[in-house]
């Protein structure tokens, strides 16, 4: 159903406000589920590359799915006590935590990936790695590798967070049947990890 004009411009500039009047917040964690809130977040914060990202299977998509991974990690860790900064792909403000890490599932040919990872130099090596060692004794399927690409090691939202670790995740590839088959019923499970892998990384 089509929007009348008016009544599609004022849904625009609600959006649009709610966005701009985002606050900078200071906190434990900041969890971003990647393409969350896309293309309707793109127009009013001005993003040039609106990458809706990956479809896989059935339809599936993967804003629909890094939501429910980050939603699941963000109510295990609020549950312990830790202030969590929960975002979507775009947002207006700039924060500040003791960790920050990005969820994404990748899409290539199919099975031509995998999990991976992506940080900035100054993550520590031992966050990286920690994260490595559980998710690889866990995923059955290929570990591609650390910053593969310059959308890893290079991803805009290491600038929208002051953190002194920070952390791209690629749980795996949406457009392999095979991973996607695995992960589908996983992703609740997925953020119970995530969950614990900080809750040890971030000692209370």
């Amino acid at each position: 159903m089509r929007l009348p004009a008016r009544s599609a411009f004022l849904a625009v500039a609600l959006l649009a406000a709610s966005m701009a009047g985002a606050r900078a917040e200071t906190g434990d964690v900041v969890i971003q589920a990647g393409h969350q809130g896309r293309p309707a977040s793109c127009a009013p914060l001005h993003v040039r590359a609106c990458n809706l990202g990956t479809s896989g299977a059935n339809g599936a998509l993967e804003r629909d799915w890094t939501p429910i991974v980050a939603d699941a990690a963000a109510r295990i860790l609020r549950a312990q006590g830790y202030a969590v900064i929960r975002r979507p792909a775009d947002y207006a403000e700039h924060d500040s935590a003791r960790a920050a890490v990005f969820l994404h599932f990748d899409g290539a040919e199919p099975c031509a990936s995998g999990a991976s990872v992506g940080f900035p130099p100054s993550a520590r090596s031992e966050f990286v790695s920690e994260w490595e060692r559980r998710y690889r004794a866990w995923f059955p399927y290929r570990f591609v590798g650390e910053n593969i690409s310059d959308n890893e090691s290079q991803y805009y939202g290491f600038r929208k967070v002051d953190a002194p670790d920070k952390m791209l995740i690629e749980f795996g590839e949406m457009t392999c049947p095979a991973q996607f088959a695995w992960m589908a019923p996983r992703l609740h499970e997925m953020g119970e990890r995530l969950a614990a892998f900080l809750i040890h990384e971030l000692p209370r």
